[in-house]
């Protein structure tokens, strides 16, 4: 899992980080920026039906490589996704295979929320 803003806590259901807690502070502002991006849903899009290179998705949405790379680092370093496997090509190069990463994200206003209560809430909608 991606190094974390230390203003994000993680939790989950079943310890395999499917639910990103984050209280409303800069790193769910930059989350949310990131996410009102429209390269960034196309790139999430594809890659949540397939796996992909940054070339693949770069000639299958018609966008240059270095602005689809910049989304990319954007979105791994946020955890949405991540690499799943490396290839190499046949000149040696190395190939990153990205997918994306099934999560659920909570923004919880006020910094005292606690990721067992939000949990709480959450297991409780699940099981009505």
């Amino acid at each position: 899992m991606p190094e974390q803003n230390p203003n994000t806590r993680v939790a989950s259901f079943d310890n395999q980080g499917k639910l990103l807690f984050l209280p409303l502070s800069g790193g769910s502002r930059k989350l949310a920026r990131l996410l009102s991006n429209e390269t960034s849903l196309r790139v999430l899009d594809m890659l949540g039906k397939k796996s992909m290179s940054a070339g693949d998705l770069s000639e299958s949405l018609g966008i240059r490589l270095n602005t689809l790379k910049y989304n990319l680092d954007a979105l791994e370093e946020s955890g949405l996704i991540r690499v799943q496997q490396i290839k190499w090509s046949r000149k040696g190069r190395e190939i990153k295979m990205y997918m994306a990463v099934e999560q659920l994200i909570v923004l919880v206003p006020g910094k005292s929320a606690d990721p067992s209560s939000v949990l709480g809430i959450l297991n409780s909608y699940s099981s009505a």
